[in-house]
């Protein structure tokens, strides 16, 4: 006999109210702890509102992964969006994640086809696609509010659409402005790739996001209980507990990821609530969000290494392991697949962008001996974890491991 598993399913009582409000890209109508950012940003785009096209407005988010940058800022665009909508102003609010759209290309085709959806994605070059969207702008009369997530993985790759997007408007006198940016980013130190120009340009308005501190985290995890879960399905305590967790990252999205698990662990022992058994069954070998976006949009060579990292550091045993071992790993691996390695000096680009990524943790020992400069380790994510979930994506882009 054939059981049918929705069914058997659907005659269980869920926990969950709505479910999808533990969604990492959930975006909630209330953001706790984010309306002095929100009130600010209101402030600098409100000429905008009252005199449209009157400015362009350049900005730069900075902070820590998971603190509520971008779900402040997609709240705050509908609010724009709204606000200009009831005065008979026409903003177009277009969010790119420029770890995925990682040229000049991408983020400008991806633009167009925010403005114009039957455009066709091939045949233009860089240079026409910027011309289309000032003609598009201009003759629709729009703003257009492009936010530039993750910025500083455009910079590293195309610093001169950056430039040509905040002088767009340069060779005209006393014209209307119709577009401003708004940059997301982990730090500032991003900028310093920029020309001076651009940099300067992007310092003017800088919002520092501040990590949460407990008493914020247990709100937010509190208030997004209230609205997921079904009444007193967890106590407070548990709440404070999963706090407690979090707060070392500060990664409130790892709190929500870790408040969805224990939920789908109760109900699956058909408990009536959530227990700290629960709590401690999710907590185990979880991988934060921000690792799991950063492996999803890594291209295969640079996922290989990592995946040279990780079965070098379970080989050995040690806590740390040398330069000089990952890449006889990374050799090994690739003479196994059949696929032609990266030089060294590309090999060390990746690792310094791990770093950057807070994927691997590195303590230079000596400069003088080459391929043992430094010492990598892994600190933060469970190894055996890491490893199943960076297999399973390499396996989705055609990598059999």
């Amino acid at each position: 006999m054939t059981i049918d598993y929705f069914e058997d399913l659907l005659r269980k009582p869920s926990l969950f109210k709505s479910e999808k409000k533990l969604d990492n890209n959930y975006v909630p109508k209330k953001l706790l702890h984010r309306e002095k950012e929100l009130s600010l940003l209101s402030q600098l785009f409100l000429e905008l509102i009252t005199n449209p096209n009157s400015l362009s407005r350049k900005i730069l988010i900075v902070g820590k992964t998971g603190i509520g940058k971008t779900a402040t800022i997609k709240l705050f665009g509908e609010m724009l969006i709204n606000a200009a909508a009831k005065r008979s102003g026409l903003i177009k609010y277009v969010h790119i994640n420029c770890r995925k759209e990682r040229t000049s290309y991408k983020v400008l085709i991806k633009i167009v086809r925010a403005l114009n959806n039957n455009f066709p994605k091939r045949g233009y070059s860089p240079q026409d696609l910027l011309e289309i969207i000032v003609d598009i702008v201009n003759n629709q009369n729009l703003h257009l509010l492009i936010v530039l997530d993750e910025l500083s993985y455009l910079i590293n790759n195309g610093g001169d659409l950056i430039y040509s997007l905040t002088r767009i408007n340069d060779d005209l006198f006393n014209s209307q402005q119709h577009l401003s940016i708004i940059g997301i980013a982990r730090d500032i130190s991003c900028l310093s790739n920029l020309d001076i120009s651009t940099m300067s340009t992007l310092q003017r308005n800088i919002i520092h996001f501040e990590k949460y501190n407990r008493e914020q985290l247990y709100d937010i995890l509190e208030y997004r209980a209230e609205i997921s879960l079904k009444e007193n399905v967890i106590s407070d305590k548990l709440i404070e507990s999963i706090s407690e967790l979090v707060y070392q990252s500060g990664d409130i999205r790892y709190g929500l990821n870790l408040l969805w698990k224990a939920t789908k662990i109760a109900e699956n022992q058909n408990l009536k609530y959530i227990t700290m058994e629960c709590i401690r069954l999710a907590n185990q070998d979880i991988v934060p969000f921000s690792a799991i976006d950063i492996l999803n949009y890594m291209p295969i060579q640079k996922g290989i290494l990592l995946l040279a990292i990780i079965t070098a550091l379970k080989k050995s045993g040690r806590i740390q392991i040398s330069v000089l071992e990952i890449t006889n790993s990374y050799l090994i691996i690739c003479e196994n697949l059949g696929i032609h390695p990266r030089s060294h000096s590309q090999l060390w680009n990746y690792l310094q962008e791990f770093k950057r990524e807070y994927l691997i943790t590195m303590e230079i020992k000596s400069e003088a001996i080459k391929g043992r400069k430094a010492l990598i380790s892994i600190q933060d994510i469970s190894i055996s974890k890491f490893e199943e979930i960076l297999v399973n994506i390499l396996q989705t882009k055609g990598i059999k491991i």
